[in-house]
């Protein structure tokens, strides 16, 4: 095992968050079986006094957690030098693959999810009615489970890295292969083209639901809104763009920023190039962010409540194009400096 100050910060905040993540999950379950408006005064008075107290932990807990998901590639970085044939990440995680490859997949995605949780209970307390209360209670159980399973294989990992020889991403990604992967991610413009056509596809989608959020058209609204048809088409399109936005990184992106020609490896992409990790990192933001809008207003409740916290839907919304926008004119940007500059 591997032990530096980065791996033990890691595993002291794992461990409180899992504590805060479990307390806060039961007691959520507990408080959305009992949740009922129509309750006693004097019982639903206690379960509100409970409640408001489960929601400071759980909201302790996943600020904590999204902290720790720029702190875990950090201590995956610190630990290349105690690894021999480690060049980057990718080194890092081919010590306890595939299970590291695993644990790092799901910080994106729990982040996404924590995002959510904090958001809709940052709604859901700005309308006395409360309408997303058993929503967001309910989404605690899921959410505690998944902690759990992240932090068991965060700590396998930790607990189980020696400091042995690994291959380094060189004989991953560039050596010559005829198996569908590598020639799936082999060197070709084809994913740089369909990511800008697709995100020019969510930037107008982008703008034409902030003239909606803006309109008094309640038709308009009606239409999309309310709708988890609309939920789960915008979450594929939003996933597609991200996962064609690590192709093109791939493919394209990473040999012509590196400036070498066939090394094709996100990681050292992104630890060399810091306007290539800015630009990732926003994108990332606020796609995240544009797929949480998608779900809050998907919601059964969400139009009953629209015109109470429109501003604040519109500011989230904002927030999204502003962080998209500013990582795909870094990328442009830097994309055209190196055709320009080997022409």
């Amino acid at each position: 095992m591997i032990i530096n100050s980065y791996i033990i910060t890691y595993l002291v905040c794992s461990a409180l968050s899992l504590a805060l993540g479990l307390v806060a999950s039961i007691n959520g379950f507990y408080i959305w079986r009992k949740w009922d408006l129509g309750n006693s005064a004097e019982e639903q008075y206690r379960l509100e006094k409970r409640v408001y107290l489960i929601v400071t932990i759980v909201s302790l807990g996943f600020f904590l957690r999204l902290l720790m998901i720029p702190l875990w590639f950090w201590t995956l970085q610190s630990m290349i030098v105690s690894i021999p044939g480690a060049m980057c990440l990718i080194g890092v995680h081919n010590v306890n693959a595939p299970y590291s490859y695993v644990t790092s997949g799901l910080k994106p995605v729990l982040a996404t999810l924590y995002g959510y949780w904090l958001i809709l209970n940052y709604f859901d307390r700005q309308t006395p009615a409360q309408p997303f209360m058993k929503q967001k209670l309910m989404f605690l159980a899921p959410l505690g489970i998944m902690i759990i399973i992240e932090t068991i294989l965060d700590a396998s990992f930790f607990f189980s890295t020696p400091p042995r020889q690994v291959s380094c991403c060189t004989s991953l990604f560039d050596i010559p292969r005829d198996d569908i992967p590598q020639i799936i991610t082999e060197s070709t413009w084809t994913w740089v083209f369909i990511f800008y056509v697709l995100a020019l596809f969510v930037l107008g989608e982008l703008f034409y639901f902030l003239f909606i959020n803006k309109s008094e058209d309640l038709t308009k609204k009606t239409m999309w809104f309310g709708k988890k048809s609309f939920m789960i088409f915008e979450t594929f399109i939003i996933i597609s763009l991200f996962t064609f936005l690590v192709l093109a990184i791939h493919t394209k992106i990473s040999p012509l920023f590196l400036e070498l020609p066939f090394h094709h490896c996100i990681f050292c992409l992104l630890q060399d190039v810091w306007d290539a990790l800015l630009s990732f990192s926003l994108v990332y933001i606020g796609l995240a962010l544009l797929m949480i809008y998608f779900w809050i207003t998907s919601s059964a409740n969400y139009l009953d409540v629209e015109s109470t916290i429109r501003e604040k839907v519109v500011k989230l919304l904002v927030r999204s194009s502003v962080m998209i926008i500013s990582g795909l004119i870094i990328l442009s940007i830097h994309f055209l400096y190196v055709i320009i500059a080997h022409k």
